[in-house]
């Protein structure tokens, strides 16, 4: 409460409940978004395979696809129930920090597969 006010402010830290649907709607949501990216790149590694275009075989060429998802970066098609629910259920600083973490954590995860795969037996 602000000082000589009588109601609550609106921007009250969110209570424990608050917090759980958060991280609920969160988990929900970048599962969702795992899920569509590891099928796309099944079906991309298999279209890739099947084709006799090095480019599109290649990690670096316009089609490859990136070992990690980004939040927001998909169409807008796909998880938008997960999306809207965890909009509405985050506070805009808190999607930000957690859209960050995932893909820090997720680029963690794919350079050390890279390094590990490029180490000599």
């Amino acid at each position: 409460m602000l000082f000589g006010t009588t109601h609550a402010c609106e921007t009250d830290p969110p209570n424990r409940n608050s917090r759980a649907q958060c991280w609920t709607a969160r988990d929900g949501y970048f599962g969702c978004l795992a899920q569509h990216h590891h099928q796309k790149r099944i079906e991309n590694s298999s279209s890739s395979s099947s084709s006799s275009d090095s480019s599109t075989r290649s990690h670096h060429g316009p089609s490859a696809l990136k070992y990690y998802f980004v939040p927001g970066e998909e169409p807008s098609s796909v998880c938008s129930d997960e999306r809207s629910n965890y909009h509405s259920s985050c506070m805009k600083s808190w999607v930000d920090h957690f859209n960050k973490r995932i893909v820090n954590e997720q680029r963690s995860v794919a350079t050390q597969v890279g390094l590990s795969k490029s180490r000599l037996p």
